[in-house]
């Protein structure tokens, strides 16, 4: 379930204008996307980062954010010839499997615990007080919206939880070029016009193809939950192939993935 930790304000998640296009400056700390390639854990060694989790952090105007790898953080820093400080942050509280927690935890634990940073070959490295590297990420460049295959691995239950998907389903989702979203519910093909300006949303109400699938349990409910959640969507964020859709709330509708990569 979604929820702020101890923070009893409502917080949206304003990510930085990032250049989708052209040449990005690899020898730049701020306004490049970058994602986590090692992290330090407890035996104070670096371990590498599986493919399947992507953890990310932009620096701009004073504050970092991006993904732990399920949850979303934001944290204030500080910079100067080298030295980083990185303010306490603020993160959801998104119940996540373990390979994303198995990340995610040492990754708070290193952005807290950074003094410094360098850039090398296009490599950022955060090191500590001592001046051992505690996390090390790469430029990373955000897929594009339109065009590509995106797959499911949470939804908007509508009773407050962002839920993942039943063992054996498959939820799609292609924004095409024509304003048209289509893709499959978990067992019927959906399709619905949408409109984006920005960074904003608009999903019409979806029509869908009238089969009904008994395998898996609570396929049907799942289908009929995931297609009510997309017509609140209301914000669009891509965090390299990672795309957010949420409400104008801030709360979760879907969270996708980029088939293929």
């Amino acid at each position: 379930m979604m929820n702020l930790r101890g923070w009893g304000i409502l917080m949206v998640w304003a990510l930085p204008v990032l250049a989708l296009a052209g040449e990005v400056d690899r020898t730049a700390l701020e306004g490049v996307l970058w994602r986590l390639v090692s992290v330090a854990r407890t035996d104070g060694q670096l371990h590498a980062v599986p493919n399947s989790v992507e953890t990310t952090a932009t620096f701009a105007n004073g504050s970092v954010s991006g993904s732990g790898g399920c949850n979303r953080y934001t944290a204030s820093y500080t910079v100067d010839d080298g030295k980083l400080t990185i303010g306490k942050a603020a993160s959801t509280m998104m119940a996540c499997p373990k390979p994303q927690t198995a990340i995610e935890q040492p990754f708070m634990a290193a952005l807290a615990a950074t003094m410094a940073y360098k850039i090398e070959d296009g490599q950022l490295s955060l090191l500590d007080a001592g001046g051992q590297k505690i996390a090390t990420f790469k430029v990373w460049q955000p897929v594009a919206l339109k065009g590509v295959t995106w797959r499911a691995t949470l939804y908007n239950n509508g009773r407050g939880a962002a839920v993942s998907l039943i063992d054996g389903s498959k939820i799609t989702a292609i924004f095409g070029t024509d304003g048209v979203l289509s893709g499959s519910a978990g067992c019927n093909h959906y399709r619905a016009a949408y409109v984006t300006e920005g960074s904003s949303i608009t999903i019409q109400a979806p029509a869908a193809t009238r089969r009904t699938c008994s395998r898996p349990d609570g396929v049907m409910r799942q289908e009929s939950e995931y297609l009510n959640a997309l017509t609140t969507a209301a914000t669009y964020t891509i965090q390299g192939r990672q795309l957010e859709l949420r409400t104008t709330g801030d709360a979760l509708v879907a969270l996708f993935r980029a088939s293929g990569g």
